[in-house]
């Protein structure tokens, strides 16, 4: 983000929105990317499996979007 963010001298009220919409997605993506990553840790028997991940993957299993994403 810095470096697209020292790239632009502008900073108008569209860049900045389109700024706010990258972090928000980074945010996002490290969220879903770590449940993931620890849902299929505890499906491997590497982790214990919490009602978070059941949730998760029980969401994941009717193609519904997980709450905590």
């Amino acid at each position: 983000m810095l470096e697209i963010m020292g790239k632009t001298k502008d900073r108008s009220p569209y860049i900045v929105v389109c700024f706010q919409e990258c972090e928000r997605m980074n945010i996002l993506t490290k969220e879903i990317k770590t449940s993931l990553l620890e849902l299929d840790a505890g499906l491997k028997g590497q982790l214990n499996v919490t009602d978070a991940m059941e949730s998760t993957a029980e969401s994941l299993n009717l193609n519904i979007v997980p709450e905590s994403w």
